[in-house]
């Protein structure tokens, strides 16, 4: 079995490279860095991989495209993206960001989904503010006053344009984010061959989570493994602001267990998602096949 890491080797992913490390996946689990410009499922609808680390926002899009995926087990407990200004900015809520340039990676993902629900928090569209397409260039476009604010994830953009030199504030795009992010998820065939194998490979994960949360520091030294930059002490304390971080969005606010994902919650994304015309029109998902919790 094949568990995808839909990114190149990072702090991001060391809750699956301690359950490795630590025995809990079965013998025959290998870890799948993606590459950069892999799609986010290409390699779980060919086969290659029978799990992928991905934003269960991003896998309900992706079903409506004609895609048949299924979330299994959650990551993210707390939704990763958010607005990044800089700390002595005006803009303080949503609202705020009428008549400024907002920079975004592109008009797909959860950033853009979360500069939806942005625009939605605050009663704004589109022709109350300027959105400029700056790829993944947020801390430069910021740093340089190229626009007023970001739309970036919490755990990496904020933390590094702040450890660059900028200080800086995030902002959340709603009080209530019906979306759900980084989740695990697989393929319907897969589920229906491989249930009591996926089943082990959630829970090991959900493992993997937990002491991930409680002990950065572990993360950091087995995530050296994988990441080699870690060797050094300086990209390591780095690297170790990330984990905190990453492990707050594991957490949530603890009002749901670690590794838990709700068909309720998929159910308010879908409605989010079709009410905003961020669906495709091939498949209607409903909240019920494209969620199917094996962890709890």
């Amino acid at each position: 079995m094949t568990v995808g890491l839909t990114y190149t080797p990072n702090i991001q992913f060391a809750p699956f490279y301690m359950a490795k490390k630590d025995g809990k996946y079965a013998a025959n689990v290998t870890l799948r860095h993606h590459g950069a410009q892999e799609g986010l499922f290409d390699a779980l609808q060919s086969g290659q991989e029978h799990l992928v680390i991905a934003g269960a926002d991003e896998a309900v899009v992706a079903t409506s495209n004609g895609n048949d995926l299924v979330v299994i087990g959650g990551y993210y407990q707390s939704y990763p993206a958010c607005l990044i200004v800089p700390e002595d900015s005006a803009i303080n809520v949503p609202a705020d960001l009428k008549g400024k340039t907002v920079g975004t990676p592109g008009r797909k993902g959860e950033t853009w989904y979360a500069l939806q629900l942005a625009m939605a928090t605050g009663s704004l569209t589109e022709s109350d503010l300027t959105i400029q397409d700056i790829g993944y260039t947020q801390q430069a476009a910021l740093v340089g006053g190229k626009v007023d604010a970001v739309v970036g994830f919490s755990n990496n953009d904020a933390v590094q344009i702040s450890q660059s030199g900028t200080p800086v504030r995030t902002i959340q795009v709603a009080d209530q984010i019906p979306l759900v992010g980084a989740s695990l998820v697989t393929t319907r065939s897969l589920l229906d061959s491989h249930r009591q194998d996926l089943q082990a490979a959630v829970k090991a994960s959900i493992e993997g989570m937990n002491a991930f949360v409680k002990d950065p520091d572990t993360a950091i030294e087995t995530s050296k493994e994988h990441v080699q930059d870690l060797v050094d002490s300086t990209q390591a304390a780095r690297a170790r602001e990330v984990a905190v971080a990453t492990g707050k969005l594991v957490s949530g606010d603890g009002s749901h267990p670690i590794g838990s994902v709700r068909v309720d919650d998929v159910a308010s994304m879908i409605e989010f998602l079709s009410s905003h015309k961020l669906l495709g029109d091939k498949k209607a998902p409903r909240a019920t096949e494209v969620c199917v919790p094996l962890g709890q």
